[in-house]
């Protein structure tokens, strides 16, 4: 997903709104070690702003202007860095021994050094209850139509929806993320024949999560029974559509 950029003000703002404030350590003192990197908190690269915790051996990131929450691997980097990778394989962060971020993104290829400004009071997206799921997702139909001008709509197990939560927030998930990705496809040169072929987005459960297209349905599988980050990112969903169009 390309990041868009916000002002220094309004990404503090963005901060001091999740919940009231909370003590602050020094940001230049060492780490304490390895499971601390990168230090949870609200950054900015340049422009951009976005916050970073971790959710069990993952670190999850997110940026200031959307709802959708990336799930990072890690592998070790030469003196002590440690790369964090998207689940398509690009490289997200990299983070020195002593805590130093750098942002990759599209745009900045090489990366961009990115400054810790405050601390990251919640990386997840509101939830959506129960008995809004179908709300939602229609929600989000609209506003890629006005944002796209494409016709696309979502099913899914609506009743399963309104039983689990954790199958409602990876199937929000994975709607939401689907939406930002054919937002990135609405920009791209395969706009026309998506909007031509492609009118429904169906959610379904299954055992490895993954994103396929097949006669005008893109198909997204979640695995609620796993770990919330079992379903495909909007990178790995815009790569599906672009080697399908």
């Amino acid at each position: 997903m390309n990041a868009r950029p916000v002002s220094g003000l309004a990404l503090i703002c963005f901060a001091a709104a999740m919940v009231g404030a909370e003590a602050q350590t020094d940001p230049h003192l060492p780490l304490a070690g390895a499971a601390a990197i990168p230090r949870d908190g609200t950054y900015l690269a340049d422009r951009t702003g976005f916050l970073l915790d971790h959710m069990g051996d993952q670190v999850r990131l997110r940026f200031a202007d959307n709802e959708e929450v990336f799930y990072l691997s890690t592998e070790a980097a030469p003196l002590g860095a440690r790369v964090f990778k998207y689940d398509t394989g690009a490289e997200a962060l990299r983070v020195t021994g002593w805590g130093g971020v750098t942002l990759y993104t599209p745009d900045q290829p090489s990366g961009i050094p990115a400054e810790y400004i405050d601390v990251v009071h919640s990386v997840d997206p509101p939830p959506v209850a129960a008995k809004d799921a179908k709300l939602f997702a229609a929600g989000l139909a609209k506003e890629l139509a006005a944002r796209t001008d494409f016709a696309v709509g979502f099913a899914a197990d609506w009743d399963e929806l309104s039983r689990s939560a954790a199958a409602r927030m990876l199937a929000c998930d994975a709607m939401r993320d689907a939406t930002y990705a054919l937002e990135q496809a609405a920009n791209s040169v395969k706009r026309n024949v998506i909007s031509d072929e492609l009118h429904v987005v169906h959610v379904i459960e299954g055992k490895s999560p993954s994103a396929a297209v097949r006669r005008g349905v893109l198909t997204i599988t979640v695995d609620p029974k796993t770990a919330p980050s079992a379903r495909p990112s909007s990178l790995a969903i815009a790569r599906v559509l672009a080697a399908a169009f």
